[in-house]
């Protein structure tokens, strides 16, 4: 007499190998499915490529405050100052595991842009997107300019006769807010006089110092010396007055089409691990949701929002290819 066994089909094999796996005495259940967690096993390094007092800085070292306060990680933060960004970013890949993160902008994407970088989005994993910030044209409160339109009357006169900071990165948003700005005003962006520093903070200084004679910023390098009466926001790049500085007006309003936003994101090492990804995930998503946090977004004038890295990696693409067009049509793309 002849046995046959009909084959079983592959899924229903897997099943079965599954289940008598799961019956032998000593071994632990199986999950097909199952992918081993992942949670830091020393301290966390937040890199910032500013240097400390800056937008990013304070956004860094605000979120490891959220973190120690919600006992959720160990981190500490570390400034890497150099190259637009660059330096932070590279100081990151060299890195080759997920404890060490670096807080993102523009300049990630621009520095390739501008040949300053071979650095890609290819060399990192995109982590999430935690939010975006309105871009401010700030004077001291002593400035004859009153308005944008004031400023940009003297521009069209002279446009290298004023100086601009635009933080530590040429080509970035605040550079984009800027020349986006002159266009508007019908003035060549590219005969500017546009000053760079070591970031926010020292732009802060000097032009409260009288060394400058404005700076397009992040509006929380602004916000606090606006509302003590040592700064004047000319603009804010927002469709609408932000409920953090009702008084300062935005530049659509004015007469100019300049909508921008500072979006924040983080990134990490190439090829880090599925499940240290998703752990990073989880981490954003948890930390944006505490009250802390809430909190520094309502003072700061941020506008919330959270992508995970998925999306977020998605968005930073969409973004490559517009700020391409962008500086290509100021003569800067190489």
């Amino acid at each position: 007499m002849t046995i046959s066994f009909s084959p079983l089909p592959h899924s229903a094999f897997r099943r079965a190998f599954i289940v008598m796996l799961a019956l032998l005495p000593g071994l632990p259940p199986v999950n097909a499915h199952a992918q081993t967690p992942w949670k830091p096993e020393k301290t966390v390094e937040l890199v910032v490529f500013a240097a400390p007092g800056g937008g990013n800085d304070k956004a860094a070292r605000y979120i490891n405050k959220v973190w120690k306060e919600n006992n959720l990680i160990d981190a500490i933060v570390t400034n890497k100052v150099g190259g637009g960004g660059s330096l932070a970013y590279t100081y990151t890949t060299q890195k080759t595991d997920g404890h060490t993160i670096a807080i993102a902008q523009a300049g990630l994407l621009t520095n390739h842009i501008l040949g300053r970088s071979p650095l890609s989005l290819s060399d990192v994993t995109v982590l999430p997107y935690i939010g975006a910030e309105a871009v401010a044209l700030t004077v001291r409160a002593d400035s004859p300019y009153k308005t944008l339109k004031d400023f940009a009357a003297q521009l069209k006169k002279d446009p290298g006769s004023l100086s601009i900071s635009v933080g530590s990165t040429r080509g970035a948003i605040n550079h984009f807010t800027t020349a986006l700005y002159a266009k508007a005003a019908g003035v060549d962006p590219r005969q500017l006089k546009i000053v760079v520093f070591g970031g926010g903070a020292e732009s802060v200084t000097n032009l409260l110092g009288g060394h400058i004679d404005a700076m397009v910023q992040a509006a929380n390098n602004a916000i606090p010396h606006h509302l003590s009466g040592k700064m004047r926001i000319l603009g804010m790049s927002l469709p609408k007055r932000s409920a953090s500085v009702p008084d300062a007006p935005t530049f659509r309003e004015q007469g100019f089409d300049v909508l921008m936003e500072g979006w924040y994101a983080f990134v990490g090492p190439k090829n880090m691990s599925p499940a240290q990804i998703a752990y990073w995930d989880d981490t954003f998503a948890k930390t944006l949701q505490t009250e802390d946090w809430k909190k520094f977004v309502t003072t700061t004038g941020w506008e919330a929002g959270y992508k995970n890295s998925k999306d977020t990696a998605a968005h930073l693409r969409a973004e490559y290819d517009q700020a391409k067009s962008l500086l290509t049509e100021i003569g800067m793309a190489k």
